[in-house]
């Protein structure tokens, strides 16, 4: 998938939140921190994601606690208007803030 709309630079994921784009990069020290804030995540709620190589702003368009893939957590679905995709169980997805 060739993603265009709501892509940021690493720059910008940074300033978002510097701990998910070092978990991203392979620092699984941070997963406890972002695995915290990705239980929390709403349906409709704008997150910061990373995908085939680049930082996205999506929302957050499913979320099922009740699903039986939620095992280490909710089933969540986010798109940027593009494109829908599932995050649980790879990068995840980190809350922005609503002024963002």
């Amino acid at each position: 998938m060739k993603l265009t709309r709501n892509v940021i630079s690493r720059k910008e994921a940074l300033k978002i939140c510097s701990k998910y784009v070092k978990f991203v990069e392979g620092d699984h020290d941070r997963f406890n921190y972002v695995s915290k804030a990705f239980d929390k995540i709403k349906k409709g709620q704008s997150v910061l994601t990373y995908t085939d190589g680049q930082f996205v702003i999506t929302k957050v368009t499913l979320v099922d606690k009740n699903d039986f893939r939620a095992i280490d957590g909710p089933v969540v679905r986010v798109s940027n208007g593009e494109y829908s995709w599932r995050v649980d169980g790879d990068k995840y997805a980190y809350p922005v803030a609503k002024n963002s």
